[in-house]
């Protein structure tokens, strides 16, 4: 009974992924003028890049701050 369940909210989902997947690819453009952003919107995103660029090269670092974290929460 789960998997059924399971197998219905995975068809749901892929219903909303398809959309936006139509919507890039098959539906004509509502605005062809270039993606601008402003200093702020490059900079926050800049700054996610490297966030996530050194999470995912010293991972022990962040573990060992959430256990150090953890440990005097106790």
């Amino acid at each position: 009974m789960v998997a059924v369940i399971a197998v219905m909210f995975s068809l749901v989902g892929a219903f909303y992924y398809l959309r936006v997947v139509k919507l890039m690819y098959f539906d004509t453009p509502v605005d062809s003028g270039p993606i601008t952003a402003g200093l702020d919107l490059r900079v926050l995103l800049s700054l996610n890049g490297l966030a996530v660029a050194g999470f995912g090269l010293f991972p022990d670092a962040v573990m060992m701050v959430c256990t150090t974290a953890l440990m005097r929460s106790l």
